[in-house]
């Protein structure tokens, strides 16, 4: 306690936050459509026969399965419960075929290389960034050492890179808890100690507002103007250096690419449940995810953490 105290006390308040650089993001309707401005990496035209081929043998083999399923309850006629049985045979078989068919598209994506417009490659040499980026974790009532320490790791991961003065990084906390609150700032403080000070900030909302949504609105209203891109992190995310600085390059090569999501994977399960899953996501995860690519096209699902976005678009 008393280290936390004498460095608060060589710390200047100015140090926990940098100069604020307002950004307007005013709300929009989701309902009035916006027309694109660039090149898409895959023709709207190739994007539709794409996503026909996946529902198509989807609803195809579903038909199959659930035709032969409708004859072995039918025999001596349908009760309420297997007509139940049936529907929710139907959904369940529909789901696992359609993970299927993006996995085999995944499969043959993989091994002819195609649709690699972005030109991230892991096995090429590290670019050189010239945007400024910022890496925002959201906290709200986590543990502040499992959190910190998590953020110290990537903070040393992007400086084994050579190109951590690209790079600043934010904790949003929206802590209630008033005991995690005070251990939230021993860490930070501590964690300034530990990698230095002016690329670190912490900040703590005092009421949080439409949660992890208006904690990140909140940032780019006061600090967004300042960076280029931000990569929004979850409160367990842990991301290597090496793959943040390649997405930072993916997003300059591409000034219409407004956002880029990676694939998170669970690591350093423990239980029998989380050792299965963390197999499974490794297994067929990579495959699932390029398949959902190929189809998907130019317009995805974004899963609201572990990817860049453009800040000035997302505003």
């Amino acid at each position: 306690m008393r280290e936390a105290k004498a460095a608060q006390h060589r710390l200047s308040p100015d140090r926990f936050l940098p100069p604020e650089t307002p950004l307007a993001m005013p709300k929009q309707s989701l309902w009035r459509r916006i027309e694109g401005s660039g090149e898409r990496p895959t023709s709207p035209r190739h994007v539709f026969l794409r996503r026909a081929f996946v529902f198509v043998s989807t609803i195809a083999m579903t038909t199959v399965a659930a035709n032969e399923m409708y004859q072995v309850l039918q025999v001596a006629g349908l009760t309420i419960l297997e007509m139940v049985i049936l529907a929710l045979f139907i959904m369940l078989f529909a789901w696992i075929a359609f993970s299927f068919v993006s996995a085999l598209v995944g499969f043959f994506a993989t091994i002819t290389r195609c649709d690699r417009s972005l030109g991230i490659d892991p096995a090429s040499p590290l670019p050189v960034l010239k945007s400024r980026n910022a890496l925002l974790l959201p906290t709200y009532n986590e543990p502040p050492h499992r959190v910190f320490s998590r953020l110290q790791a990537i903070c040393e991961s992007v400086a084994e890179t050579g190109q951590l003065e690209k790079f600043e990084f934010f904790i949003l906390s929206d802590t209630t808890d008033p005991d995690i609150w005070i251990v939230e700032e021993a860490a930070y403080l501590s964690l300034v100690q530990e990698v230095g000070a002016g690329r670190i900030f912490y900040r703590h909302r005092k009421r949080n507002t439409a949660r992890k949504s208006g904690n990140i609105s909140e940032w780019v209203t006061r600090f967004g103007g300042r960076y280029d891109h931000m990569i929004v992190l979850d409160a367990d995310s842990l991301m290597a250096g090496d793959s943040i600085v390649r997405l930072a390059a993916a997003m300059e090569r591409h000034p219409n690419v407004g956002l880029i999501q990676t694939l998170p994977v669970l690591v350093n399960g423990r239980t029998l449940f989380a050792r299965l899953q963390q197999f499974a996501g490794r297994i067929y995860g990579p495959l699932i995810a390029r398949g959902v690519a190929w189809w998907h096209g130019s317009e995805s699902n974004y899963w609201g953490h572990n990817a860049i976005i453009r800040v000035k678009a997302f505003a």
